[in-house]
């Protein structure tokens, strides 16, 4: 398709390489593992609660950025694969996360993978530049969530 046929405004062809560029990875990402049955979005869980242990489901879902009833699907397919249980604290509310001993080992088996993903992902970028998209990439989440 010829792109300058489109007459998009500078920030449209922007949003639209973002939104092209996020798809491109998680589509790739989840080339990568397709073998384990494991989607991009569950390793993203994995590794958030291999890092920080118990977690709380609202917590994923606040760090995420994803509505609950999303993140309350993708923990039940989660769970049904055995790679975490939900459990009940007695001083808290609401469930928390566990990877189970399947769930470790799939950490530990994709870890790899998912690092070689971003290292292809973000090759020939100067770390200066690393630094400057993830701080654009704040700033524009900021400006988005001001309100």
């Amino acid at each position: 398709m010829d792109k300058t046929s489109w007459q998009e405004s500078d920030s449209d062809r922007l949003i639209h390489q973002l939104y092209q560029t996020m798809r491109l990875f998680a589509k790739t990402l989840n080339q990568k593992i397709a073998a384990t049955g494991i989607y991009g979005s569950e390793w993203t869980i994995l590794n958030l609660i291999h890092h920080r242990q118990d977690c709380a489901q609202t917590a994923l879902s606040q760090y995420l950025g994803v509505e609950p009833a999303a993140i309350s699907k993708t923990l039940t397919k989660m769970e049904k694969k055995g790679l975490i249980t939900r459990v009940s604290h007695p001083n808290a509310r609401g469930k928390f996360i566990e990877l189970t001993e399947k769930g470790a080992q799939a950490h530990r088996d994709l870890s790899t993978a998912v690092a070689e993903h971003r290292r292809k992902a973000l090759q020939d970028l100067p770390p200066e530049a690393l630094q400057d998209l993830q701080d654009v990439m704040l700033q524009i989440q900021e400006n988005l969530s001001s309100d």
